[in-house]
């Protein structure tokens, strides 16, 4: 860079892990009941990594959690921009969904008792820790972005039938034989893209990579931050041991993986993830960071609808279907018409993100893609807060289990697109200013 003094840098970085692994027995979330932890098979973090350039500081915080609610983000955020000087609106965060760490939030069950409420008041705490340890660390770094593809790992986990009707893939035995299927509900996104930061000796620091597919692949009995943490254990053992990786899920509420578990997923993934790496070409000078939050106001699913039809053609046997009645008396105990909700958007360089408060359909993901006017664009479900299932019109009119009304599917389609276009001003607003 033209009149750069000696020793200035024009991109810093810093990274930063904080065990957020709860004890051994803590109830597991991600199924329809709670189960007991046996143990330990990889811990949970809450990851940081923070970002210094052209007089901009950015921080990307993501939690190994199934989800978080904005309470918690909230203050975390409050707390981290105390210690660091990082103004709120610049620390961005997400939850990976893995199912294989603790309820944060009552989801499809009723026991209070399933939360641990000491633990949950912790996080923000944590997360501060993160992003103040990963500030306190930034050293002169140089920035790339790469990508690669795997379609082999996912699919649409929606059936549509002849009869209008769509079926989870793992209910399809519960389809009567005389209703034939006509083909997937929706399409997949196979691309995973890749940011990685390198120090001045061309050691890499840090990597940041998306894949839009569900973290449940694990679903075991032990603590684990599933496929995510392959792929981080892969990295460090090629590139080293102080290599960070955050995982930013995609939008991935209908996309599941047709089989291989997360150790093959993970495996799958870093073998395509290593290659690329290996034939990095970062650049140096500074790197555009900017970012924005806009709170909005969502307006949730009719629960006056009959709910009843929709639990009996969704596909789940009978025996669950009072955990679903359940759920439509919460949501009308609670009275609540709408939420609030924050949503995200940053950029590194030539490269945006956008999140989006909950589990994001795949057709909402690509067409925020599409109609980006960054070159790079990487839809980030689970961020700011969770809402549950964000469906799209198609999914509302099938039915099946996302269509159902739960704490865990609150928006209404209408919200939802409305939570898509203001993104998607989001961004362009982001790209309009100089940076």
């Amino acid at each position: 860079m033209s009149g750069k003094k000696k020793g200035q840098a024009t991109l810093l970085v810093g990274t930063a892990e904080v065990d957020i692994t709860p004890p051994v027995g803590t109830a597991l979330a991600g199924g329809l009941k709670p189960r007991p932890s046996l143990g330990v098979e990889d811990p949970l973090y809450v990851k940081a990594i923070v970002l210094e350039s052209g007089g901009q500081k950015l921080a990307c915080v993501v939690f190994d959690l199934v989800a978080l609610s904005r309470k918690e983000g909230d203050l975390g955020v409050a707390l981290a921009c105390q210690r660091t000087g990082i103004p709120e609106e610049n620390i961005v965060w997400a939850a990976t969904h893995t199912h294989t760490g603790p309820y944060t939030m009552k989801l499809l069950y009723q026991d209070n008792l399933v939360v641990n409420q000491a633990y949950l008041a912790g996080l923000p705490e944590k997360m501060a820790q993160a992003v103040a340890l990963a500030d306190k660390g930034k050293v002169p770094a140089r920035f790339c972005r790469q990508r690669s593809f795997h379609p082999g790992l996912v699919h649409n986990r929606r059936v549509t039938l002849k009869n209008g009707q769509a079926i989870n893939t793992w209910n399809l035995p519960q389809v009567p034989s005389e209703i034939q299927a006509v083909g997937s509900s929706g399409p997949t996104d196979p691309e995973i893209g890749l940011l990685s930061f390198e120090d001045e000796a061309g050691n890499l620091l840090a990597v940041m990579f998306h894949y839009t597919l569900h973290t449940n692949t694990n679903f075991g009995p032990r603590f684990s931050a599933d496929y995510p943490a392959v792929v981080a254990a892969r990295l460090r053992e090629r590139f080293g041991p102080e290599v960070v990786t955050l995982f930013l899920p995609g939008a991935c509420g209908d996309i599941n993986t047709p089989g291989p578990r997360h150790r093959a997923v993970g495996d799958g993934l870093a073998e395509r993830i290593i290659p690329a790496l290996e034939n990095r070409q970062p650049k140096d000078g500074p790197v555009a960071l900017a970012s924005l939050k806009q709170e909005v106001v969502v307006p949730r699913r009719d629960f006056t609808v009959d709910q009843e039809k929709r639990i009996a053609t969704s596909g789940w046997p009978a025996e669950v279907w009072q955990i679903f009645r359940d759920e439509v008396e919460a949501l009308r105990r609670e009275g609540k018409k709408e939420d609030r909700a924050v949503l995200q958007a940053w950029r590194i360089g030539d490269v945006a993100f956008a999140s989006l408060p909950g589990e994001l359909f795949v057709e909402w993901g690509l067409k925020i893609k599409k109609e980006s006017p960054f070159p790079w664009t990487y839809p980030v479900e689970l961020g700011g807060d969770y809402l549950g299932y964000l469906v799209t019109e198609r999914a509302w009119q099938e039915g099946g289990y996302e269509a159902l009304i739960a704490r865990s599917a609150r928006p209404s389609v209408e919200g939802v697109a409305m939570l898509v276009e203001t993104v998607l001003k989001m961004l362009h607003h982001l790209h309009q200013e100089k940076p």
